[in-house]
């Protein structure tokens, strides 16, 4: 899907067992954006082009918790936003003069990957334990293009993108 200013896109599905009830995991093989951190290394003869290094698991994984905390944090204080919004209208004898637009934030979760290999412990049941090997944002894909979605404001710059 692409690369933006300090993480990779790739397309992926999810498949959860049991399926959540609503959102992101509700249907089986549901298409994602599999999104992973990385950092840019320069080459040393001042080329501006640059190849993709990842962290260190000890490095990425607080990264994406901390991408994970903030976009849930985020949906929280919109939708008290919302509520406030509501109870102000529905309290006042005339409607705003304007629309107020209903934006939302993309459904996401954090996905980690383990292997089996060098597992030597059998854990309860007799299965091996795996280790973690790389850590995920795996979030909702929006279909449609910008026929349907429009981004407001992204992590380079928080001026609105209202063009």
């Amino acid at each position: 899907l692409g690369a933006g200013g300090f993480k990779t896109a790739h397309p992926g599905w999810l498949s959860l067992t049991p399926l959540m009830e609503s959102g992101l995991g509700s249907i089986a093989g549901q298409a994602v954006a599999v999104k992973r951190p990385f950092y840019k290394v320069y080459p040393s003869t001042g080329n501006p082009s640059y190849k993709i290094g990842r962290f260190a698991l000890a490095d990425e994984i607080p990264k994406l918790f901390r991408e994970a905390n903030v976009l849930y944090w985020s949906n929280s204080l919109l939708q008290l936003t919302y509520a406030f919004i509501d109870r102000c209208i529905t309290s006042s004898t005339e409607s705003p003069p304007f629309e107020i637009p209903r934006v939302r934030f993309v459904d996401a979760g954090l996905a980690l990957s383990y292997s089996q290999h060098g597992s030597k412990a059998p854990a309860k049941g007799g299965s091996k334990v795996g280790s973690s090997c790389a850590g995920y944002l795996v979030e909702e894909l929006i279909e449609g293009g910008h026929a349907e979605f429009v981004k407001f404001i992204h992590n380079m710059d928080s001026n609105p993108l209202l063009d």
